[in-house]
């Protein structure tokens, strides 16, 4: 099944819609663009609007990786491709991975030991392991077509996208 058959819910506690770009001919996904976070919506608006993006896309592509919780495959589902211009007639290709922080950095354990913290702890652990994996099937991706993989934080979008 397609990530992009997920449509945007109302209850989530993230804000999520569908966006129109104003260059369409940047665009070159096809079907609905959805944004599942703020943070999507802000890296939308920058791949649209910057001069030097030539082409983007959103859910692009769909990459295959064994997770290390069950050993089983899994699909993956970056959210962006973009290629931007060098500026001395060369082009560079990313995939762009967008998640908090606190899902990419190695968790420590809590100081509290009650409940909630313990999983809160358990959570991170599972989705930090959870990533790592997706991320080097990622880049073994990326290294295969020359382009390169990032992950952007709150902190990247939030100080402003260069």
């Amino acid at each position: 099944m397609s990530i992009k058959n997920n449509k945007p819910s109302k209850k989530s506690i993230f804000k999520q819609g569908y966006y129109t770009p104003q260059y369409k001919d940047k665009y070159i996904g096809g079907g609905d663009i959805i944004f599942r976070s703020s943070w999507e919506y802000k890296f939308m608006v920058w791949c649209d609007n910057h001069d030097k993006v030539v082409a983007w896309s959103s859910e692009p592509i769909e990459i295959k990786y064994i997770s290390r919780k069950d050993n089983r495959p899994h699909r993956y589902y970056p959210d962006f491709y973009f290629k931007a211009d060098q500026g001395d007639g060369t082009f560079k290709e990313y995939l762009v991975e967008i998640k908090p922080k606190s899902q990419i950095q190695k968790p420590t354990m809590p100081k509290k030991t009650s409940r909630k913290s313990i999983e809160s702890y358990k959570f991170l652990c599972e989705a930090y392991v959870k990533n790592m994996d997706k991320y080097a099937a990622a880049k073994e991706y990326c290294k295969g077509r020359n382009w390169n993989f990032i992950v952007l934080t709150e902190d990247t979008i939030g100080n402003g996208l260069r």
